[in-house]
């Protein structure tokens, strides 16, 4: 009697938690669909810098996007969790472009982590697709801003989507 409650309780929480993370990947992606495509550009260059920034800092592995096997769900989890606290710290000092590119690792994570959501990470990629035109531009101005170039892997790996959240081709 106890396994079958605390199962039925583990299945309440983990359902109210799937909807939960539903709804926020559903933010940010309605949230995606406002920007231009310029705007989408922005936030890819500003993402990949950040995730190459991290990945040489060991925050998070090398080749995150690209390994076909994904660290264990609770190393995932514990990024997700460092970038969250990333994100509230770019918004506290007003820098929401940071934070904003700082939410696409997040919930790309958030996305590989929880099968459930795999299909909003897709629609999160899907909308990333119309910036293309514009990383390269954003690249060069942010390195202008800057005053110094980025690592040659934000070049090299800015079209780089998490394996498992490609887009679903819908022709």
């Amino acid at each position: 009697m106890f396994e079958a409650l605390k199962s039925g309780l583990a299945s309440h929480f983990k359902g109210r938690a799937t909807n939960s993370s539903r709804k926020a990947v559903q933010d940010y992606i309605n949230g995606l669909r406002q920007m231009t495509d310029q705007d989408i550009g922005v936030i890819i260059a500003v993402s990949t810098v950040i995730r190459i920034n991290m990945e040489n800092e060991g925050y998070l592995p090398k080749g995150l996007y690209t390994d076909q096997s994904l660290p264990s769900t609770t190393e995932l989890g514990r990024y997700q969790m460092d970038l969250n606290k990333l994100v509230r710290d770019f918004n506290k000092v007003r820098q929401h472009t940071d934070a904003v590119g700082t939410l696409l690792i997040s919930y790309s994570l958030r996305c590989l982590n929880v099968p459930e959501v795999r299909d909003l990470g897709r629609d999160i990629w899907a909308e990333m697709e119309r910036g293309v035109d514009h990383v390269e531009p954003a690249l060069k101005q942010g390195e202008e801003d800057k005053g110094e170039p980025f690592p040659k892997r934000a070049w090299q790996e800015w079209r780089q989507i998490p394996v498992g959240l490609e887009p679903l081709d819908n022709d």
